[in-house]
C-alpha cells in the first residue's frame, strides 16, 4: 500500500513540472551539494529570496528590490578591488559583462531612478577600453524597452551569451563570494546571459613529483631518475626548482639575519596610587584585567564594544551575595554594558591574574590564601579553590586550560584542575616562598622561581622534581618558557636574566643591562626573541640566537636589540602577541599630568 502511494506521489510531482515545462530528471532527486554552480545558485538564491519556498522556482522578472542591483554590484567590485588574492585581477573580467547585463535588466523591469544612479556609479570604470567605451556610451541613452530593440549591438547582447574564460581556480573564488551572501542579480545574470569558459590549470611541479602511480597524469620520482635524463626535464619544471630553491634560500637568511624591530603597545594606569599589583591582558587582546591592594579585580574591554553580562537563564535580581553585588548599578548600565568591570569577592590584596586561553574565564589569587575563578559572561564569582595556608603570590594556567598552578609563601606550588576544588599535586622543596610559576608548553612540566635563588623544573603528573637551577644572587620574581620548549628564562631581584638550557640543565646566557628588579618576561612566538620588564622603568628586549651588534656602551649584553623607555614610574608586565607585537601594561608618573 506504501508502494503505491509513493508511486501515486512521484507521478503527481513528474505530471506537475511536466505542465511547467521542465526537463524530466532521469532517477530520485540528489541530496544537497557542496558545491554548486552559477545556474544552481541563481536557481537557490531566487527560490529563498523571492519565492520564500525551496520546492517552487519564481519566476520573477527582475530584482524585487532595485537598490539590490548597485548594491550587489558595488561590493563584487570592492571585493576584487581591495583584496591581493592573485584570482581577483581574473574575476575582475566579469564585472564589464555584469554591468550592462544588469543595466539591460533593470532598463526592461522599467527602473529608470535606478538605471540613472546604477550608471553614473560605475560607467568610469570601462571608459579606458575602446571596445568596452563604445558600449558603455551608448547605454547612457539607452534607457526603455524600445531604445534597446533599437540598438543592434545591445540586442546581440541580448540574443547572445557573453563568454568568459576563467581558471579552475578563479571560478572556484567567484563562487565562494557569490555563496558568501545575498548575490541573486548577480547570480541571475551569470546564469541567463554570461557563459563561463573553465579551464584547468597547470599541475605544480610538487605534484608532478608526487608519490602517485607512474603513467597516471605525471611520473613518480624513481621513474624520473631512472628513465630521463637531466635534458629531458621540461624547461617549466627546471625553472620551478630553481624558484623554489631561491624562496627556500630567502627564508633561510631572514630567520638567521638579524631580527626585525619590535612593536611596542604601552597601556598605562593613571592614579593608582600605588594600589595596583598586577596587569595581565587576554590572548585575544581583547581584555586587560589588574589585581589590586583593595582586594578587587578589574576587567577593562581594549576594543569598542563594551563589556555587557549575558542574561542569567535563572532569575537572581532578587538574591544578593556580598561576594557579587557590593554597588548598585544602574539598569541601563546594565542594558548597554560598560567599559569596565569591578569583580569583588577578595578579602586581600590580589597578586596576580591570568585568563584562561580562550578568554572566557579569569583566574586571581590573594593574600587570603584563596584561587578565585570569574566567569567572564556573567562577571561573577563561579568557584573558589582553598589549599594553600599563606598568602598566594603567583598563578598560571596550563596552554589548554586543563590545569593550573599556584605558587605560595608556604613554601610550596600546586596543581589544580578548573572541576575540583583542591589541589591534585603538591610540589615542596623550596627553602623559601615560590614567587613565580609558569606551565612547560607541553604541559608536562612546571617551573618554580623562589625567594631562595633556586629554579625547579617539576614533572606535572609524577610531582618530584627533575631539575635544579642554581645561579641567581637574588629571589626570582618571573619566569618564561620558550614556544619551542627549549629554553626556560628566569629573572628577578638581581637584576640578571639567565636563559637554561632545558636539555642539558646548564646555563644558556646571562643577559645583564638593568638596573633595578626584574618584573617580567615573554618569549616572541618563533622564541628567537624575549622581552624583559623591569622596576628600572624600561622594558629591553634581546635576541637570544646570535650577536649582531657590539655590546652597548652602558655595558649590557650584546644580545640586546631594544631598549624602550617612557614616561612611566613602574612597569608590571610585557607580553608578546602575533606579528611581532609586544604589550606592555605599567603605571604612569604622579607627577604628569593627563
Amino acid at each position: 500500500m506504501k508502494r503505491v502511494r509513493t508511486e501515486q506521489f512521484q507521478y503527481t510531482v513528474a505530471q506537475y513540472l511536466k505542465r511547467r515545462q521542465y526537463v524530466e530528471s532521469e532517477g530520485p532527486p540528489k541530496g544537497p551539494k557542496l558545491s554548486q554552480t552559477a545556474e544552481e545558485m541563481a536557481t537557490n538564491l531566487t527560490v529563498q529570496t523571492e519565492s520564500g519556498c525551496t520546492n517552487f522556482v519564481s519566476a520573477a522578472p527582475c530584482q524585487a528590490d532595485s537598490q539590490q542591483y548597485e548594491i550587489q554590484f558595488g561590493q563584487l567590485r570592492t571585493f576584487l578591488t581591495d583584496t591581493n588574492v592573485q584570482w581577483s585581477r581574473e574575476v575582475t573580467s566579469v564585472l564589464y559583462p555584469l554591468f550592462v547585463y544588469l543595466h539591460l535588466d533593470m532598463v526592461h523591469c522599467g527602473l529608470k531612478s535606478s538605471v540613472d544612479s546604477f550608471y553614473s556609479r560605475f560607467h568610469n570604470m570601462f571608459l579606458q577600453d575602446t571596445d568596452q567605451k563604445d558600449i558603455i556610451e551608448q547605454l547612457r541613452t539607452t534607457l526603455t524597452v524600445q531604445d534597446i530593440s533599437s540598438n543592434p549591438k545591445l540586442r546581440a547582447f541580448l540574443d547572445n551569451k557573453y563568454v568568459v574564460h576563467l581558471t579552475d581556480e578563479a571560478y572556484n573564488y567567484l563562487l565562494r563570494y557569490l555563496q558568501s551572501d545575498n548575490n541573486t542579480a548577480l547570480c541571475r545574470v551569470l546564469a541567463s546571459h554570461i557563459q563561463v569558459e573553465v579551464t584547468s590549470t597547470q599541475r605544480t611541479v610538487y605534484q608532478l613529483y608526487g608519490s602517485g602511480p607512474s603513467g597516471v597524469g605525471g611520473f613518480s620520482r624513481g621513474d624520473a631518475s631512472n628513465n630521463m635524463e637531466p635534458g629531458d626535464v621540461p624547461a617549466s619544471i627546471l625553472q620551478n626548482e630553481a624558484a623554489r630553491n631561491s624562496l627556500q634560500e630567502c627564508i633561510k637568511r631572514v630567520k638567521d639575519g638579524p631580527p626585525s624591530l619590535t612593536t611596542v603597545c604601552f597601556y598605562a594606569f593613571h592614579n593608582t596610587d600605588q594600589l595596583l599589583n598586577s596587569a595581565e591582558i587576554s590572548a585575544n587582546s581583547k581584555l586587560l584585567a589588574a589585581g589590586f591592594d583593595n582586594s578587587c579585580v578589574k576587567l577593562w574591554s581594549l576594543r569598542a564594544r563594551k563589556l555587557k553580562a549575558e542574561p542569567h537563564q535563572v532569575d537572581v535580581s532578587r538574591i544578593n551575595l556580598a561576594c557579587d553585588v557590593l554597588e548598585d548599578e544602574s539598569e541601563d548600565e546594565d542594558s548597554a554594558g560598560t567599559e569596565m568591570k569591578t569583580l569583588r569577592g577578595h578579602c586581600g590584596p590580589v597578586y596576580s591574574t591570568t585568563f584562561l586561553t580562550d578568554s572566557s574565564g579569569l583566574l586571581s589569587c590573594s593574600e587570603d590564601t584563596t584561587i578565585r575563578y570569574w566567569n567572564l559572561g556573567s562577571f561573577t564569582n563561579t568557584a573558589l579553590y582553598q589549599g594553600h595556608a599563606y598568602p598566594v603570590w603567583d598563578i598560571d594556567i596550563s596552554p589548554c586550560s586543563l590545569y593550573f598552578a599556584s605558587g605560595s609563601h608556604d613554601r610550596t606550588a600546586r596543581l589544580w584542575t578548573f572541576s575540583r576544588t583542591y589541589p591534585l599535586r603538591l610540589y615542596a622543596g623550596h627553602l623559601a616562598d615560590v614567587d613565580c610559576v609558569k606551565f612547560h608548553p607541553n604541559s608536562n612540566y612546571i617551573a618554580t622561581g623562589s625567594t631562595d635563588k633556586t629554579v625547579r623544573l617539576w614533572s606535572t603528573q609524577q610531582g618530584n622534581s627533575v631539575r635544579l637551577f642554581t645561579g641567581h644572587r637574588g629571589p626570582v620574581l618571573s619566569l618564561a618558557f620558550s614556544p619551542n620548549g627549549k629554553y626556560l628564562a628566569s629573572a628577578g631581584e638581581d637584576q640578571r636574566l639567565k636563559l637554561w638550557d632545558l636539555a642539558s640543565g646548564a646555563l644558556f646566557k646571562d643577559l645583564r643591562g638593568h638596573t633595578n628588579n626584574i618584573t617580567s618576561l615573554s618569549f616572541s612566538p618563533d622564541s628567537s626573541l624575549i622581552a624583559s620588564a623591569s622596576m628600572d622603568n624600561s622594558v629591553r628586549v634581546w635576541d637570544i640566537r646570535n650577536t649582531y651588534c657590539n655590546a652597548p656602551a652602558d655595558g649590557s649584553s650584546s644580545e640586546l636589540v631594544g631598549v624602550y623607555t617612557g614616561q612611566i614610574s613602574n612597569v608590571l608586565s610585557v607580553q608578546f602577541m602575533a606579528c611581532n607585537l609586544l604589550l606592555t601594561t605599567g603605571t604612569t608618573q604622579e607627577n604628569q599630568e593627563h
